[in-house]
């Protein structure tokens, strides 16, 4: 999947046809407004204001405490860019807008919108940080509880969107009873599992922090008595042995590529004869080809955010194969494609 600039009617088409559009200038400039624009409308509440109702500039301005006029010209970007209709200076929300940005959604990305931006601030130093070789700790145990509010829960509602499908997708021979998710601090795929499976305990290892959120975020979902959660590094923490199921969702870009190949082999101790592991991670095509956009965009993302990169699946497979996993297994998810997803078995 990739981004690009589309043109709105016949003289658009001509001018990108001719080649003379400067297409670095408009996708470098359109990108960042777009991104800055609906990231600061959800963070205002702009969103929530017109949730239910029509509103003026005035009224919206009001409702979550700005300049009037100022708002006016954050409204008519958010019409422009598709997300707010506009008639006669009253406002309302496109389907766009109702189904993704507002919190009373089941669709809702309002929280993922709020960790883009956390990502957003981040990134804003991409030059520093190449010329340098230096780079964040993303999971620092000094991020504030707010950083790990937004970090969380924005996780959590991809995984609400995602759960159902990948527990579809997951092929058992048995009811598994245990669930060890690594690195799941939302425990929203935990979750998942377990309105699947009756009988599931699962068990959550992942930082104070994210473990903090994610004790809340399961217990609105009512599931607080199947999903518990242990504080824990999961490059030097114990990860238990026993287990049915192990988890390795968006883990493997987070370590070294020392540490990669004895991720896959821990995961391997954890498990019960004939238990499963499950890989949800960034995809990479691995090649000496050109690039997707998730794979190349990745690979700076990550190298920014933690040191670290997204690794080929020829690798992941060769990590699997090497730890003594076998009936490897690659689906593709419709509702996040740009991922790699592939599960192995633990022989009997």
């Amino acid at each position: 999947m990739r981004l690009g600039v589309i043109p709105e009617g016949i003289i658009d088409r001509i001018a990108l046809v001719s080649g003379k559009l400067p297409i670095p200038l408009l996708e470098t400039f359109w990108g960042i407004a777009l991104g800055s624009t609906v990231i600061t409308g959800t963070r205002l509440g702009v969103f929530e204001s017109l949730a239910k109702n029509k509103k003026t500039a005035e009224e919206v301005a009001k409702d979550v405490k700005c300049d009037a006029q100022a708002m006016k010209t954050l409204l008519n970007a958010l019409n422009g860019f598709g997300y707010l209709k506009r008639r006669k200076g009253v406002y309302s929300l496109t389907k766009k807008a109702g189904k993704w940005l507002t919190t009373e959604s089941h669709s809702s990305m309002h929280d993922a919108i709020l960790f883009m931006g956390e990502l957003f601030n981040i990134l804003g130093d991409i030059e520093t940080a190449v010329k340098s070789g230096k780079t964040e700790d993303f999971h620092s145990p000094d991020k504030t509880p707010e950083f790990w509010k937004y970090y969380i829960r924005g996780l959590a509602t991809f995984a609400r969107s995602a759960g159902a499908e990948i527990v579809r997708r997951v092929s058992l021979d048995k009811n598994p009873k245990r669930l060890l998710d690594i690195g799941g601090g939302h425990g929203m795929y935990s979750v998942a599992f377990c309105r699947k499976y009756a009988s599931l305990q699962a068990m959550v290892l992942d930082l104070p922090g994210a473990v903090e959120q994610g004790k809340n975020i399961v217990r609105e979902k009512g599931f607080e008595d199947r999903v518990r959660f242990r504080q824990g590094d999961l490059k030097v923490s114990e990860w238990g042995k026993g287990y049915d199921l192990v988890l390795l969702f968006n883990i493997i870009h987070t370590v070294s590529l020392t540490k990669a190949p004895q991720i896959l082999a821990r995961a391997y101790q954890s498990l019960s004869p004939g238990g499963t592991v499950v890989i949800l991670d960034s995809e990479h095509t691995g090649n000496e080809k050109d690039l997707s956009a998730t794979s190349g965009f990745n690979e700076l993302l990550f190298f920014i955010i933690n040191g670290t990169c997204v690794y080929p699946e020829k690798d992941i497979r060769k990590w699997m194969t090497d730890a003594g996993f076998i009936n490897l297994k690659k689906k593709k998810l419709l509702i996040m494609p740009m991922t790699l997803f592939i599960t192995g078995r633990k022989p009997s």
